[in-house]
């Protein structure tokens, strides 16, 4: 259970560099999923998992208000599934694109609610009574909590479930995922090639 707890902990670290730390690009599911695939034992294991994720993620661009799945999560929770549980990667894979997904659902929430606390904090400072400091420790020790637990809840219920579900699964069904998990990678490589190809529009 230590055990855990610290690679949740991990995780929520990383996942403050998406937009609140630094972006230094270890959010990244690409380094996230390597650095996890390193301390677990298996580095290749989470490098795969990574570029597969990364490959999927990069037409997600957070523009305005658009709130992208968190890369982190997913390769932190796809990582941590086959190393828990045993999940084969194209099965855990998946497991870690729903749980970035759910976590984009709760980042949205978390956004709106951070809009309240800043026009509190606009009206402490026209008082003078403003300490950024404390309102930044705040938000960052609050970020983390958020995905801690939601890792936690991941890895302790839905960890189970998804094991149970691969043990149960018809082979058909098995089939189906191998591949869809072989074919990221060529969807990853035509989504770039479109994505250099384009050329813009010019009057």
């Amino acid at each position: 259970m230590a055990e855990l707890l610290l690679f949740c902990a991990l995780v929520a670290l990383l996942e403050l560099d998406t937009t609140y730390i630094g972006q230094f690009m270890f959010s990244r599911p690409l380094i996230t999923g390597s650095i996890l695939g390193y301390v677990t034992g298996n580095f290749f294991l989470g490098l795969q998992l990574g570029v597969f994720l990364e490959l999927i993620y990069l037409d997600f661009i957070p523009i305005g208000g658009a709130v992208p799945p968190s890369g982190a999560v997913s390769a932190g929770t796809a990582v941590l599934m086959v190393y828990f549980f045993g999940l084969p990667a194209y099965f855990a894979f998946f497991a870690g694109i729903i749980s970035g997904i759910l976590f984009s659902v709760i980042e949205r929430r978390i956004r709106a609610m951070r809009g309240r606390i800043l026009l509190t904090a606009e009206l402490e400072i026209t008082e003078g009574s403003f300490t950024p400091g404390l309102l930044i420790a705040q938000n960052l020790f609050f970020q983390f909590l958020v995905v801690f637990t939601f890792m936690l809840i991941m890895l302790t219920m839905a960890g189970p479930l998804a094991a149970y579900a691969d043990n149960h699964a018809p082979d058909k069904l098995r089939i189906a995922f191998q591949f869809s998990y072989f074919v990221v990678p060529w969807i990853g490589m035509a989504v770039l090639f479109i994505s250099f190809s384009t050329k813009p529009k010019t009057d």
